[in-house]
């Protein structure tokens, strides 16, 4: 199926007047280095990247625009090769990457656009922490470090997008259409960006069977709605999801001293909104979602028990406040099992979480300092992200940051030792 729309859309693009397409290219080169400074201390990463932004101007309404990103990772060469974290097949996954983000043709009419080809669809309103916007998986190598332009996967599909005047109020209803299902990518296990899957127990045998997860069918096709409207000053959008669950649920069975595991992703409902309206220096912004029929991993050792099928709530309220060149931004974020479960759980996905930035300038915009701060309200762990960034011209930024992480447990205690210092140089063309 991917074969045919992309041979389509080279057929479309073949058909066309070569002499009147206007083609643009826009792109940045990028180095990132980054150590860790806890922990094994050695480069986590000396990126030189390539961003290649193309457009195309079609003719009769169509237009065409990509997105593909490549580096060489030479601390993946640098740093000596061991048997834990930093294994012959751990430095290949690393070492050098290049996929395509977006492709897409695109046809802009009067009162609709159609998208058709690989997208990113972003949708809701809050930062850092995502509830609504979940169409795109995303590439965890980095945890969630990465800029979420960088790290979501592109996925082949459809997109209309309508727009409508109704009673003097513009409407946008968008209709998504998704066959290329997949799930997130995770960091190899082992390395030091690796989620674990818990420790094992004396006398007992864990056998990994291969693992259920979507792909490019018409039987796995995702389907999404969303409305979008400023009524009253407020931006409001209404969103609907039938898609696959990005992150797996574990199914265990053990029998005698065997314990069978499998990972599968569950498809699920979600439905939910998000709302957002300034008042004076103030913004206040949030979304809810609720998913349906969200698996659930438990404690229990077998397939039928070890994950069940619950109604999950998830919010989030934000308030952003400007003054002079100053930003000062706070997101809270909770989740609740709204039928519990009949036997104890272990959640392993987002729990409550707190955010603070605090982001201004000096010398006319060049000078950039920020902090971030990520809290999880349940374990207690903390990702603090301090940086600043410098505007040497229109086209070269360079920033030097640090990511520090605490936690005994939870959602950042895994990654506690993995503190790190990095600089970006970015030249843009």
């Amino acid at each position: 199926m991917k074969r045919l729309i992309c041979l389509c859309a080279l057929l479309f693009l073949a058909g066309t007047d070569v002499d009147a397409v206007e083609w643009t290219l826009h792109g940045a080169v990028k180095n990132e280095t980054a150590w860790f400074v806890s922990g094994d201390k050695r480069f986590d990463k000396i990126q030189n990247r390539l961003d290649l932004k193309p457009e195309a101007v079609l003719g009769s309404g169509w237009e065409f625009r990509g997105r593909a990103l490549a580096w060489y990772d030479a601390a993946m060469d640098v740093n000596a090769t061991n048997t834990t974290d930093l294994t012959a097949g751990i430095k290949q996954h690393y070492r050098t990457y290049i996929e395509s983000k977006e492709a897409y043709l695109l046809y802009g009419a009067d009162d609709y656009d159609l998208r058709i080809g690989q997208q990113q669809i972003v949708w809701g309103k809050t930062d850092g922490i995502r509830m609504l916007d979940i169409v795109n998986p995303l590439d965890l190598r980095e945890f969630i470090l990465d800029d979420f332009l960088d790290s979501r996967i592109g996925l082949w599909s459809a997109r209309l997008n309508y727009y409508a005047d109704i009673g003097g109020t513009e409407h946008e209803f968008e209709f998504v259409a998704i066959p290329d299902a997949r799930p997130a990518s995770f960091a190899p296990v082992g390395s030091r960006w690796g989620f674990g899957f818990g420790t094992a127990v004396p006398g007992i045998t864990v056998a990994t069977l291969a693992p259920e997860q979507p792909n490019w069918s018409l039987n796995n096709t995702e389907l999404g709605l969303a409305w979008r409207a400023n009524v009253a000053g407020w931006d409001l959008s209404l969103n609907y999801y039938y898609g696959w669950n990005d992150f797996p649920n574990v199914f265990k069975q053990l029998s005698g001293t065997t314990l069978s595991v499998q990972f599968r992703h569950l498809r699920m409902h979600t439905a939910g909104g998000s709302f957002s309206n300034a008042f004076g220096a103030f913004v206040v912004r949030g979304e809810v979602a609720v998913n349906f029929g969200e698996g659930i991993n438990t404690t229990s050792l077998t397939w039928v028990d070890s994950v069940v099928r619950r109604t999950t709530l998830n919010a989030a309220i934000a308030v952003d406040y400007t003054w002079s060149n100053w930003l000062i931004s706070v997101q809270l974020f909770g989740r609740q099992i709204l039928n519990e479960p009949i036997v104890d759980t272990t959640i392993i996905t987002t729990p409550n979480f707190a955010t603070l930035r605090i982001a201004t300038d000096f010398m006319n915009e060049k000078l950039k300092p920020e902090v971030l701060l990520l809290a999880d309200l349940d374990d207690g762990g903390l990702l603090v992200r301090p940086k600043v960034s410098y505007e040497f011209s229109d086209n070269l930024i360079g920033t030097m940051g640090a990511d520090i992480i605490s936690g005994s447990g939870g959602f950042f205690g895994p990654f506690a030792s993995n503190d790190r210092i990095y600089s970006e140089a970015e030249w843009s063309f």
